[in-house]
């Protein structure tokens, strides 16, 4: 059975949203693909778990792979545990990845 809650080790969950943005055109657009339906701001959630402070859902997770076009068992090659996902980790991938304006605070 798979679990609900994916974490995704930094580097490449920053890559993954950081495609899905651009192919999206947005951030709020790419939470409105990944199925997250707020009228203010549907990209909150995709933004919490760029930064590691939420898993991603199972379903957010299948419908962004989908989206870019991925095979989800190469993705879930990446998973690793809560524990193993920290700020120092984040920051580093947020930054290598030209994201600097999403360091969370």
């Amino acid at each position: 059975m798979i679990n609900d809650k994916i974490w995704i080790i930094s580097t490449y969950r920053v890559q993954l949203i950081k495609m899905g943005i651009e192919k999206a055109g947005s951030v709020n657009e790419l939470g409105r693909q990944m199925g997250y339906r707020s009228r203010v701001h549907p990209g909150w959630s995709v933004v919490q778990i760029m930064q590691g402070k939420q898993a991603f859902p199972w379903p957010r997770l299948k419908k962004l792979v989908d989206y870019l076009g991925y095979d989800m068992e190469d993705v879930l090659k990446h998973t690793t545990q809560h524990e193993r996902v920290t700020l120092e980790g984040t920051k580093s991938a947020l930054m290598m990845n030209g994201m600097s304006g999403y360091i969370p605070r």
